[in-house]
């Protein structure tokens, strides 16, 4: 299973010293997890000092190192090359938002933390074990994130499926529009099930009557990311490309444009990009 993993390795790194508060290896990854703190938490501050814009990736070989981070830590991932980097960043973004909030005790903050520890990896061992934990739930569950996260994901594409249909036609292409949609969606529906919930209709497409419990995350983005596809593709035929373009940049973009933290977050923006613009 080891070479299946998405996360090989993890560090959470004191910047200004380079020390590990925790290091954690998932799989045979051969790399000294003390020596390559240091390496990472240099290589951090020149990409900050060089570039306008922080790179949040780095790929070597075999593998791609991704972090999250603020004045005082440094929190990385070493992952596979087909994880996708949206997810990784979350959880990193999720698990040190948790040490921020049940790390650093109540009247300090995280300078006064840091300078008080001693080095001891074992100070932070409920942290460590709560990494463990996060890793584990995404490994074991077919790269299924927690059910809110699922959710959130699901707003995002029922957010981009209602600035679609907002299409400007008359009723009788509107009622084509839908009759090709769910042509087009039929197979769909024989490789995911669960899309069988989903409502089309001259209304729109509500795809939040998924369940979020009961659906896997890799087959639910799929889904998503292939019905993102065919619904663009059929307003484009059948309402032209005069109406379709005033859609995209009428009611798609101003979305796009509001609320691309999240789409980058679980990746989706290169969905739109492909499909949509």
């Amino acid at each position: 299973m080891s070479d299946r993993r998405s996360i090989h390795g993890i560090w959470l790194i004191q910047r200004q010293t380079g020390m590990n508060l925790i290091a954690r290896a998932y799989t045979g990854v051969t790399i000294d997890m003390d020596l390559i703190a240091p390496f990472l938490s240099a290589t951090h501050t020149f990409i900050n000092r060089a570039v306008n814009e922080t790179l949040r990736t780095i790929d070597t070989d075999t593998h791609r190192y991704v972090w999250a981070a603020n004045n005082e830590l440094l929190f990385v991932m070493a992952v596979s090359k087909n994880a996708r980097t949206g997810h990784m960043r979350f959880l990193l973004d999720y698990a040190l938002n948790e040490f921020m909030h049940n790390e650093v005790p109540e009247g300090t903050d995280l300078p006064a933390l840091l300078s008080a520890w001693e080095g001891n990896p074992i100070s932070f061992e409920r942290f460590a074990g709560f990494v463990d934990e996060l890793v584990s739930q995404y490994e074991q569950s077919g790269e299924s994130l927690v059910a809110g996260k699922t959710m959130d994901s699901l707003e995002v594409y029922n957010h981009l499926f209602r600035a679609i249909m907002e299409v400007e036609v008359d009723k009788r292409t509107r009622k084509k529009i839908v009759e090709q949609i769910r042509v087009q969606l039929q197979p769909l529906l024989e490789t995911y099930p669960f899309l069988s919930v989903v409502p089309v209709d001259e209304a729109g497409i509500e795809v939040l009557n998924i369940d979020v419990y009961t659906v896997d995350y890799r087959a639910l983005r799929n889904a998503l990311e292939s019905m993102l596809r065919a619904v663009a593709e059929v307003i484009r035929k059948v309402a032209g490309e005069d109406a379709y373009r005033n859609m995209v940049f009428d009611h798609a973009m101003p979305y796009v444009k509001n609320d691309i933290g999240r789409l980058e977050t679980y990746a989706i923006l290169d969905d739109v990009v492909r499909y949509l613009f």
